[in-house]
């Protein structure tokens, strides 16, 4: 999941965290709960589709431990998503500071451009 690498370079390059990744942070927190809830990809919880946007009641009908459980596995899935992300922008922290001036060179980047700093 890798819209949490923006919020993981604002950490490791400005130290600070902003608001600008928080619909980043939304879409992750959405995946993940679908990946646990809807698509049955979490061996603690199990094989369960349960989908609380058509019944938001859904959830509540297997009880508080299962939603704890729920819960702890997107938590899961979201720090070990942010934790790669991290490790992988401390990895190419020199592609990350070549694309930055870039950026504030020209203000856009094009396709091949990104490409050729990644070669």
């Amino acid at each position: 999941m890798l819209f949490l690498a923006g919020r993981a370079a604002e950490k490791i390059a400005l130290n600070d965290i902003s608001t600008g990744a928080s619909n980043d942070i939304e879409v992750a927190t959405k995946i993940a709960k679908d990946m646990v809830t809807v698509y049955g990809m979490s061996d603690v919880v199990g094989t369960i589709s349960i989908n609380t946007e058509k019944d938001p009641y859904e959830l509540q009908l297997l009880g508080e431990k299962y939603t704890d459980a729920i819960g702890a596995e997107v938590k899961i899935l979201l720090d070990n998503a942010y934790s790669k992300a991290q490790q992988l922008i401390l990895e190419h922290m020199d592609k990350l500071h070549e694309v930055a001036q870039t950026l504030l060179k020209q203000e856009t980047i094009t396709e091949k451009e990104f490409d050729k700093i990644f070669e």
